[in-house]
């Protein structure tokens, strides 16, 4: 899986984005338009009522009705911006976790174990993926919303201050620019909380590390009286990510204080620039409350400004337009950590799915080496001195050299602990082989492509709960329902399925616990079976069944496999041998020598 950007968030849903953004600035221009409609209709109101004439032709059904309808739009806009967003989001949770969980998981064991504990592993699967969602809901929408509402505030501001003759554009820009410039608060707190998200987060983790870790011993711990001490580093963390987050509500509040005081310096300086003007033209201010000013609601919008220096009601609705700015700008001072938050799990997320992988041997190719095509000749491994032990364990696979080849099952036995599971992880790409070889047709096992190639069926199985068609669809998503029905007959489940009243339906439970235990390791057998694999790793496959259906089981594994390589770890030869089921068969002792059939 390539490194993704920020930018990708938005891919998925970029027709929600879209929607949610546009519902977002009618919501907010209908609130900034509410207040400052608001302010002219009760100022203009006033003004009209200064004369009996005035009081009796001016209009106030519209602006009455306006309003009304922008409250009406406010709602609607914020409640269908909320419901878009907050469906996109959960859209863009949905194929980030499968996305990381599918590339996480499609890599071989051997790369997944790196210095990095399970725990963090599920940290950053679970925690920075919930982050991510910031970048959209508290970044790109607040900035977008809150940069377009100033733009148009400024201009707004323009346009009014622009009809006072007396103000020189000189008076006007400096006001307009120092709005704008409101926004550069937040611009560099961003930048700044960039090493803050980044501390942030690594220290979160580390606590939720140091928490759990002792939890697996707290038995002994507290039989020892060594609970306090164990936790110690954790309320040490504890007392660090508080004074964190004490440190970003300071910066917080700071930088809201500061783009108030912006926006109310603007607001001061407008109505003292207006006020100045006033001196030009004061003996005119009468004239606003005369019947000829007002005989029509466009007389009283629309003042005369050969006559009056400027329109009252106009000013007293840029100035509650300015207060209400404060909604939508402090949000981009308040989420100032979102960005960096996103940042940083973006940059983990990526670390963790693009760690340097450990090649399994010198030959490995590189990143820019083409793969080598899978042969579609008979195949032939040889494994040459292979060893190999998982990590801290006391024994393992060792100097083991056999052949397998096409159509000829390998069956490996040998005593517990002999490293059988280990050489069957070695040949799926889950552990390393200490020495030794293996190699297909002549070329480096781990140089090919394995991908939907190779099907491995380990000790632990993975049955969700969901229903028996969703879990064996994880081996094929396209398969039908006679597909299905043709893998449940090859592992002999075909009569059990007919017996159930919900057939394909029939709900598995949680980890398989509605079915037994042979059932649920056939149920996994048959997701393998599929798709066309060239191998078939299997361990311990007929564990739980009877002797006929390990005979029906085996036949069919055998015909499935006909044309591809097929190993099986058993303990049950000695079944086979008595009805002749060993004829054709490959058999390797983890010990002893390989013998051929």
């Amino acid at each position: 899986m390539s490194a993704f950007a920020l930018q990708d968030l938005i891919k998925p849903s970029l027709d929600l984005w879209l929607l949610a953004w546009v519902l977002g600035l009618v919501t907010v221009f209908s609130v900034l338009i509410l207040l400052m409609l608001s302010g002219w209709f009760l100022s203009a109101a006033a003004l009209a009522g200064m004369t009996a004439l005035g009081a009796h032709t001016f209009n106030y059904l519209l602006p009455a009705a306006i309003i009304r309808t922008l409250a009406i739009t406010r709602t609607a806009g914020r409640y269908g911006e909320l419901m878009v967003s907050h469906h996109a989001i959960f859209h863009l949770l949905k194929v980030l976790r499968v996305k990381f969980f599918v590339a996480l998981s499609a890599k071989p064991l051997t790369q997944q174990r790196t210095a990095l504990q399970s725990g963090q592993h599920m940290h950053r699967l679970v925690s920075d993926i919930d982050t991510l969602n910031e970048f959209n809901l508290r970044f790109v929408s607040p900035w977008l919303m809150g940069t377009l509402t100033v733009l148009v505030m400024a201009g707004f501001l323009c346009w009014v201050l622009a009809g006072i003759g007396s103000l020189h554009w000189a008076v006007v820009t400096p006001l307009a620019g120092g709005l704008i410039g409101v926004l550069f608060v937040p611009m560099v707190l961003n930048r700044q909380g960039l090493a803050h998200a980044k501390r942030l987060a690594q220290n979160n983790e580390n606590r939720r590390l140091a928490l759990i870790n002792p939890l697996s011993i707290i038995t002994p711990l507290l039989l020892w009286g060594q609970w306090q001490k164990q936790t110690q580093p954790f309320i040490n963390l504890d007392k660090n990510a508080q004074q964190q987050h004490w440190q970003a509500q300071k910066h917080r509040s700071i930088a809201m204080l500061i783009m108030q005081w912006g926006i109310m310096s603007v607001l001061l300086l407008m109505l003292l620039a207006i006020g100045l003007s006033m001196g030009h033209g004061h003996e005119s201010i009468n004239d606003m409350a005369t019947p000829t000013a007002l005989t029509t609601p466009s007389n009283l919008a629309h003042v005369n400004l050969t006559h009056v220096p400027f329109n009252i009601p106009l000013v007293v609705g840029l100035v509650l337009g300015l207060f209400g700015l404060n909604e939508v700008v402090l949000p981009l001072a308040q989420h100032y950590l979102a960005y960096g938050n996103a940042t940083v799990a973006k940059q983990r997320l990526n670390d963790l799915l693009n760690q340097q992988q450990t090649t399994f041997l010198p030959t490995t190719p590189s990143p820019h080496t083409p793969l080598p095509n899978m042969p579609n000749a008979p195949l032939t491994a040889q494994l040459t001195n292979v060893t190999a032990k998982l990590p801290q364990a006391l024994v393992g696979a060792s100097n083991i050299n056999a052949t397998i080849r096409s159509g000829i099952p390998l069956i490996i036995s040998g005593a517990s602990g002999a490293g059988k599971s280990t050489l069957l992880a070695c040949l799926a790409g889950e552990l390393l082989p200490q020495t030794g070889n293996i190699t297909l047709n002549g070329v480096n096992w781990y140089d090919y492509d394995w991908a939907d190639q190779l099907g491995y069926l380990g000790q632990r199985l993975d049955i969700f709960d969901q229903s028996l068609a969703n879990n064996l669809r994880l081996g094929n998503p396209n398969a039908t329902d006679d597909e299905l029905l043709t893998a449940l007959d090859k592992v002999a489940l075909s009569d059990w399925i007919a017996s159930q009243p919900q057939g394909l339906e029939t709900q598995l439970g949680e980890y398989g616990t509605l079915v037994s235990g042979g059932q649920a390791r056939r149920i996994a057998l048959a997701r393998l079976l599929l798709k066309p694999r060239k191998v078939l790793l299997l361990d311990e496959p007929f564990a739980g069944l009877d002797a006929h259906t390990r005979q029906y089981v085996w036949q069919q594994l055998k015909a499935h496999q006909a044309n591809g390589l097929l190993v099986i770890i058993s303990h049950h030869q000695d079944d086979w041998q008595m009805n002749g089921a060993n004829r054709g068969v490959d058999k390797l002792v983890v010990g002893k020598q390989m013998t051929k059939r």
